[in-house]
This record gives C-alpha cells, sequence and structure tokens, in this order.
C-alpha cells in the first residue's frame, strides 16, 4: 500500500475519530466532519472527486484505511530502554 503524505495525514485523523474498523464505505458528510476539524474547507479530493470510489451519492468507498488501521495493529510498540540505574527508596 503506497499511500501519499496527506492520504496518511487524512487517515491519522479518521482513525482518531473511529479508532481501528473494518468498514470500508464513509459518508461525504463524515469525511467533511473530519475535514473540517483539521482546517480543511471540503473532504479530500482523491475521494470525492474518484468516480470509482463512489458506492452511491454521498457514499464513498475507501479500502486503504482497513488495511492502514490494520497495519497499525500489527505494528509492534516501540520499546524505550534506558541505561540509567534504577533508585530505589527503602525505609522511608
Amino acid at each position: 500500500m503506497n499511500l501519499k503524505k496527506n492520504q496518511i495525514k487524512f487517515f491519522e485523523w479518521m482513525h482518531a475519530e473511529l479508532g481501528p474498523t473494518v468498514h470500508t464505505s464513509f459518508s461525504r458528510a463524515f469525511l467533511r466532519s473530519v475535514a473540517v476539524k483539521h482546517g480543511m474547507a471540503w473532504a479530500p479530493a482523491w475521494i470525492v472527486k474518484d468516480k470509482t470510489r463512489t458506492i452511491n451519492r454521498g457514499y464513498y468507498s475507501i479500502p486503504e484505511y482497513a488495511t492502514y488501521t490494520a497495519n497499525l495493529t500489527m505494528t509492534p510498540p516501540r520499546v524505550t530502554v534506558t541505561t540509567e540505574p534504577a533508585t530505589e527508596t527503602v525505609g522511608v
């Protein structure tokens, strides 16, 4: 899956609203609400202007979002390791 920087950013915003989901169809109203929350006037053109994504009037297919969220849950969390000795308080 090769997503552009602006597509990844929009998916991050969607993820903040929805969390991980297997849904691949979204309403124009939802897409626009996410966009407006983040300073955009409209839903992204790469979604709403692409006729191949139109499912029904005002509903769009975005299968990449399900793949994006699946990849997020499969990515192991980063672990920070410190080399400083632990301090222990005894008898306080």
